[in-house]
């Protein structure tokens, strides 16, 4: 930034320009929930404007808050009340704002994840444009001490041991735990710290205010679009599985993780029952959605199941039952409310094989007879 923007910058903070400006944004946010083709009843609605406030609240966080690169932390912005697209119930996402000419080391314990991954981001990373997800490295790449420590050395330069590749424009890295019971497996203890000499913490700048806040802004808005964007697609395709993703979401999943979906629309008296022929894999998991994307409150329903405890056939095959109520199915997920939203499939490992799960609209008294 020049000295002619930077003053340019100061004089918006300090007259109340760039909060004006920041408002304008978030009423443009706004209007994404209103845009045509989106759900109009009350619901749909209301979760969308809850979404921004959830939204906003985790970009704020992120961008104002912790995004130091010189200074960075692996904080959680996306749980069970911060919800971006599709999220898996079942991890705990870790993210930090990293710089690629910087060298990092992350440390910690291994603990009881099923899968774990780190994935780095240039530019803006999801949501933020950019050409995706940059490099990887997996948990069955990752050496780990005995007594579970391990330590992952981020650099452009190549590192001995455990190494994760970083790129001149990289600008965040991202950690996925996967559990079966992520309430009571134990977690990883992780911490970051950037190598080299101290660098001393300066006072809040203006710029990175501005920065922050219209940055949040934004980014609200787009995961907002993204997220209705993929279930209007969707949509099209009533009760079957389809893949209609594209490379707003696809180019920003981890490469091990292969997603199938499904828009069920249901009524009072209907179910929907998908059957699952998992592949050999690490985990896979099946969750309910709402029509932005947000999983349904799996705090207070039963909205997702995993490979580590659905109720499965003889021959590894495993049915689930959608449905308004309790049908007396052990595979049950509770559609909390909703009468339409998505239905999503994870299969997660090194080259799996993807199998499209098979989806069938009943009349509940089929099930309940």
């Amino acid at each position: 930034m020049g000295s002619s923007d930077r003053d340019e910058v100061v004089a918006k903070v300090t007259s109340g320009a760039a909060w004006r400006e920041f408002c304008r944004e978030l009423e443009a946010a706004g209007e994404a929930v209103l845009k045509e083709g989106n759900p109009a009843d009350p619901l749909d609605r209301a979760e969308g404007y809850r979404m921004l406030t959830r939204l906003l609240r985790g970009a704020l966080e992120s961008q104002l808050e912790y995004h130091d690169p010189l200074h960075p932390e692996l904080v959680c912005t996306c749980h069970e009340t911060i919800k971006i697209v599709a999220e898996n119930p079942d991890n705990l996402y870790l993210g930090a704002g990293i710089e690629g000419r910087h060298d990092y080391r992350v440390w910690g314990t291994r603990g009881g994840a099923r899968w774990l991954s780190f994935n780095t981001f240039a530019g803006g990373g999801f949501g933020g444009g950019g050409r995706g997800t940059g490099t990887t490295l997996h948990e069955r790449e990752l050496a780990v001490r005995p007594d579970g420590g391990f330590e992952v050395i981020l650099s452009q330069r190549p590192a001995p041991g455990n190494w994760l590749r970083l790129e001149p424009d990289t600008r965040l890295l991202t950690i996925r735990q996967t559990f079966f019971d992520k309430g009571r497996d134990p977690r990883a203890e992780l911490h970051i710290e950037r190598l080299g000499e101290p660098a001393p913490r300066a006072p809040l700048d203006p710029a990175h205010l501005y920065r922050a806040l219209l940055g949040s802004a934004r980014h609200v808005r787009a995961i907002t679009e993204i997220g209705a964007a993929w279930s209007r697609r969707q949509s099209a395709h009533p009760n079957v599985f389809a893949n209609v993703q594209q490379d707003d979401t696809f180019k920003f999943k981890d490469p091990q993780i292969t997603w199938n979906q499904a828009w069920f629309e249901l009524g009072p008296e209907e179910a929907l029952q998908v059957d699952l022929d998992p592949p050999r894999c690490d985990y896979w998991m099946i969750a309910l959605h709402n029509f932005w994307t947000e999983t349904l409150d799996y705090r207070y329903h039963p909205v997702a199941r995993n490979s580590g405890n659905a109720k499965l056939e003889a021959d590894g095959s495993a049915r689930f039952v959608i449905a308004h109520r309790d049908p007396g199915h052990p595979n049950w997920l509770d559609t909390a409310g909703h009468a339409h939203g998505i239905v999503g499939v994870r299969w997660v490992g090194e080259g799996v094989e993807n199998r499209v799960p098979r989806a069938r609209r009943v009349r509940f008294a089929e099930l309940a007879g």
